[in-house]
C-alpha cells in the first residue's frame, strides 16, 4: 500500500532535460523497469551528473535527483524519458537527446510506501494536488507532464518498515498572487531615515534601539540584518533558496562549529544574517522554507 504524505507546490527554473526518450513499444510486462536497470549497468546517468554546476545546483533544491518524465498528449505517441533536469543550454552528450522546459509552477506529491507500490499512482497524485487547491494545466504545445523524481536520500534510504518516498510532480498554474508579484516590478529599497543597532543587528526608525537602548548609526545598504532563527536541519533547504535568488547570507552557530561536527545538525540552530538591501525578499524566502518543510 502507498499513501501520499505531503503535497506542496515549487518553482522549477528553466531548464534542458537531457536524457533518452521510449515509447508503448519499450514496456516490459507493463513497465520501464528493465530500462532503468540498463540505465544503472551502463553507467548512463554519469554523463548527466558531470553536467550539474554548482551554480545549478544552488538554483534547484533537488539538483542531481534522477527523472522519469511522461509527456502525454492526445493524438501523439506515448513519451517517457529517463534522464535529469539540467542548466538551460547544456551540452547533449552523444548519443542523448534534451527538452527544453520552461520556468514552471510544480505541484509535488510525496509518496511513501514500499517498492512496487508506490508506482502507478498517477490517479492518487492528481486528486491530491486538486484537493490541495492547486490547478493543473498542460504545457504551452499541449502536453500533460508526469515527472517521478528519485531524490536522495528519501527514495534511496528505506525506513525500517522498507518504505521509501517517490517524488511524483505535475504542472500547475501560478496563482493570481505569484503571476502578479512575478510582473510586479521590485520596489526600490531605501535606507533613507533609518539607524542601525549592532548590538541586535536590526533597522530601526529612532536612533536608539528599542530593543536594548543601544544608540544606532545610519543604516549602510550591505549592514547585516537578523533574519531569524533556523533548525540546523533546514540549513540546506536556506542554502538552496538562497542559492536560487542569489542572496548572500550569514548562518551562525549557537551550539558552535565544535559541537556540530561532534554531534551534526540534529540539536544546532543558526542565528541568520542579510545585508539589508537584501532583507526584504530574505525573509519571505526564509519563511517558504518554513511553510515547505511543514
Amino acid at each position: 500500500m502507498a499513501d501520499i504524505i505531503k503535497v506542496y507546490s515549487e518553482t522549477a527554473p528553466r531548464s534542458r532535460f537531457i536524457g533518452i526518450r521510449y515509447g508503448e513499444s519499450d514496456r516490459t510486462g507493463g513497465t520501464f523497469a528493465p530500462v532503468w536497470r540498463s540505465w544503472f549497468e551502463h553507467g548512463r546517468f554519469s554523463a548527466l551528473e558531470a553536467l550539474v554546476t554548482d551554480d545549478w545546483a544552488s538554483q534547484n533544491p533537488e539538483a542531481g535527483s534522477y527523472i522519469g518524465l511522461v509527456r502525454v498528449k492526445e493524438g501523439a505517441p506515448f513519451e517517457y524519458w529517463i534522464g535529469m533536469l539540467l542548466p538551460e543550454g547544456a551540452a547533449v552528450p552523444p548519443g542523448y537527446d534534451s527538452l527544453d522546459l520552461p520556468e514552471m509552477n510544480l505541484g509535488v506529491c510525496w509518496v511513501k510506501g514500499k517498492e512496487p507500490d508506490i508506482y502507478f499512482q498517477d490517479e492518487k497524485v492528481f486528486e491530491a494536488i486538486q484537493e490541495a487547491g492547486f490547478e493543473t494545466e498542460k504545457t504551452e504545445d499541449g502536453y500533460t507532464l508526469l515527472l517521478e523524481r528519485y531524490q536522495r536520500p528519501r527514495f534511496t534510504q528505506k525506513d525500517e518498515e522498507g518504505q521509501v518516498i517517490l517524488d511524483v510532480m505535475t504542472k500547475i498554474a501560478f496563482s493570481e498572487q505569484e503571476k502578479a508579484e512575478k510582473e510586479e516590478p521590485a520596489a526600490e529599497v531605501s535606507n533613507e531615515g533609518l539607524y542601525y543597532c549592532a548590538n541586535c543587528r536590526k533597522e530601526n526608525r529612532e536612533v536608539k534601539c528599542p530593543d536594548c537602548g543601544d544608540r544606532g548609526a545610519p543604516l549602510q545598504m550591505d549592514d547585516p540584518i537578523y533574519i531569524g532563527e533556523l533548525p540546523g536541519r533546514l540549513r540546506n533547504a536556506l542554502q538552496i533558496a538562497f542559492g536560487a535568488n542569489e542572496i548572500p547570507f550569514n548562518a551562525m552557530a549557537n551550539l558552535g562549529s565544535g559541537f556540530t561536527l561532534a554531534a551534526g545538525d540534529l540539536f544546532e540552530s543558526y542565528r541568520v544574517y542579510v545585508p539589508f538591501e537584501r532583507a526584504q525578499e530574505a525573509r519571505a524566502a526564509f519563511k517558504k522554507v518554513f511553510e515547505i518543510n511543514g
